[in-house]
């Protein structure tokens, strides 16, 4: 069997780049953790990136060998050049070092895309470029009878079509969900229903505090009891529907019982520098999409390598010093590191959940 994977080699950064298109979005999710959406926050919203600088951006995650690129938002598809920033990426052919039979080779491949979309300018001919452009197509669905509360006016029909859609077009897709008290009480009944009209694949994240979210942590916020719950109805759904899933927000790894879930994989460490990082709407540098901090504009992405800020991600620097003794400290960030740095002040913070 000839099996390979990726590896870094090419850069310090990470193999995938999230790109924030546009602060703009259609929604007004209640959960939302862009950390421009935030009320009363120092956030300056600078000049989003122009065609020919966005394009500029992709040459130099090329040059390091970033072979991953998402397009998120606020929502990409609002850039009414998102399509030609779009075909200049799946034109790239990215260095690649990869192991293959035990030895490292160098391979030139074109990059994989990615889009994170709540659905709503979602139609045919988007469906029919994601085909042409083989991007994997993620669609924000955050529950049925909750979805209008916690869009802020979205309609659940209208993104169950989306999956409707994908499917005859012969695409897979990720049912992202974000998982709040609101909703909890029908996560399985939401998951079932992706997977029914099409969707292929479950992407879950509990909600954590950071931008618009600031403002209804109260009604929202989940307990230890309730994450138990959440993991327990997804797993379950996945296991009726014979699909895979993971959970993307990292939990403290002494909370569940990994073992438990057959088809759910749950995250403990921080991907945060080592395995993405985000540019902004304005070319800003930022370790995750969680992050309120702004690091390096694109055109210095060098000067990383010696940010203190970085290093301390780069390098998982950030444990809680409750977290030092614990067996599980080389695979467990103690939970997400910029929530707690966003609740506390800092990034060695414990998380909400083990307060």
């Amino acid at each position: 069997m000839n099996l390979t994977f990726s590896c870094q080699g090419i850069s310090f950064l990470p193999s995938t780049a999230v790109l924030e298109m546009t602060y703009r979005c259609n929604h007004r999710c209640l959960f939302c953790s862009c950390p421009w959406t935030a009320e009363n926050n120092d956030w300056q919203d600078s000049a989003e990136l122009s065609t020919d600088q966005w394009k500029d951006v992709l040459e130099i995650l090329r040059l390091h060998g970033i072979h991953n690129i998402c397009f998120t938002g606020g929502e990409a598809l609002l850039r009414s050049d998102i399509w030609d920033i779009i075909d200049y990426a799946s034109r790239l052919r990215i260095p690649v070092i990869k192991e293959e039979l035990g030895s490292l080779v160098e391979k030139i491949l074109p990059a994989k895309l990615y889009l994170l979309s709540n659905g709503e300018c979602v139609d045919d001919k988007v469906l029919d470029a994601c085909k042409k452009y083989d991007i994997q197509l993620s669609v924000s669905m955050p529950g049925l009878r909750t979805f209008k509360e916690l869009t802020g006016g979205g309609d659940v029909d209208r993104i169950l079509s989306v999956f409707e859609g994908a499917r005859k077009h012969g695409l897979k897709t990720v049912v992202g969900i974000t998982v709040t008290k609101k909703n909890l009480g029908e996560l399985y009944e939401t998951i079932a229903a992706a997977f029914l009209a099409g969707a292929t694949q479950l992407l879950l994240n509990r909600f954590l505090e950071g931008g618009r979210g600031r403002s209804f942590v109260r009604q929202l916020e989940l307990s230890h009891e309730e994450i138990i719950k959440m993991l327990d109805a997804a797993d379950q759904a996945l296991i009726d529907a014979r699909k895979y899933g993971s959970v993307g927000t990292e939990l403290p790894a002494c909370l569940f019982n990994s073992k438990k879930y057959q088809r759910l994989d749950v995250s403990t460490g921080c991907s945060a520098a080592k395995g993405f990082f985000v540019i902004g709407p304005s070319g800003k540098t930022r370790v995750c999409n969680h992050s309120q901090v702004e690091l390096a504009h694109y055109s210095k992405i060098e000067s990383l390598k010696i940010d203190p800020y970085w290093m301390q991600f780069a390098q998982s620097e950030y444990l809680p010093a409750m977290c030092f003794d614990c067996r599980d400290a080389g695979r467990c960030a103690g939970g997400c590191r910029e929530a707690a740095h966003i609740v506390s002040g800092t990034i060695d913070a414990l998380d909400a959940l083990l307060v």
